[in-house]
């Protein structure tokens, strides 16, 4: 018997590489360990797999042809927060951070062995919480007793853990991503205490800290995008220089 190393049920994934030769492999190896994989080498039936085969987790390539996989990403999370994986021929400090910034969860090289694919397709599943919940915008509500609804620490500020959202006082969702959201979720956690760089690493990618990793900088960047005031000038999540950053509650 396969061992199901993801989940009991299929884990519904979306693989879009120009690849055929590595969509096949690819496919091959997940299909063992518990996931269902449609793939598509030509991005531009993505908005029509998203909508019928509704995926769990969405495999991108970095390069498609004549297609930029940021430009597809861009159009992914223009629809929503589907977690997604950039697959990428070389490690670019650049294009990670590019691709960070634009709502990706994780990145790996093509070359990754298929065990730690599978690790990293399990952490981000992990962090981006259970299938099947309520999406964001979802008139669906889960049972009172499986809801955490806590206040981030202004009035009208709720930090909605049973739905993983954070609302602002007018009730719209900010719209986190997994990465996001595992960022604020820690941050919040710890409220009034600095928490470092090398934890959030830890917690929220799953990897060791390093100098010139900038995947934390640019996620904080994201968030105060979408929940200060003015991003300039930050008062709700605080830089400790050389440390991390500490979250202090929205102002009043």
């Amino acid at each position: 018997m396969v061992h199901n190393a993801l989940a009991m049920e299929p884990t519904r994934i979306l693989l879009v590489d120009d690849d055929a030769a590595f969509c096949d492999q690819a496919s091959a190896y997940l299909a063992q360990h518990g996931c269902s994989v449609l793939a598509l080498t030509d991005p531009f039936g993505l908005p029509g797999a998203l909508e019928a085969f509704r995926p769990q987790l969405v495999l991108l390539d970095q390069r498609l042809g004549t297609v930029s996989g940021t430009e597809v990403l861009k159009k992914l999370r223009d629809g929503g927060n589907t977690p997604c994986i950039i697959i990428t021929g070389c490690s670019d400090p650049f294009d990670r951070i590019v691709n960070l910034e634009l709502g990706a969860d994780d990145e790996v090289e093509k070359s990754i062995a298929p065990r730690e694919l599978i690790a990293r397709i399990r952490g981000v599943l992990r962090r981006s919480g259970p299938a099947g919940e309520a999406p964001s915008g979802s008139s669906a509500q889960p049972d009172a007793t499986q809801r955490a609804v806590s206040a981030a620490g202004r009035s009208g500020w709720h930090f909605d853990t049973g739905r993983r959202m954070l609302l602002r006082p007018d009730g719209s969702n900010c719209g986190l991503t997994t990465a996001e959201y595992e960022t604020f979720r820690v941050l919040h956690d710890a409220m009034g205490q600095t928490v470092a760089r090398a934890e959030l690493s830890l917690r929220v990618f799953q990897r060791p800290w390093r100098a010139n990793d900038r995947g934390v900088d640019t996620v904080i960047k994201k968030l105060r995008h979408k929940i200060e005031p003015d991003s300039a000038d930050p008062q709700c999540i605080k830089t400790v220089r050389q440390i991390g950053y500490v979250f202090v509650g929205f102002p009043p």
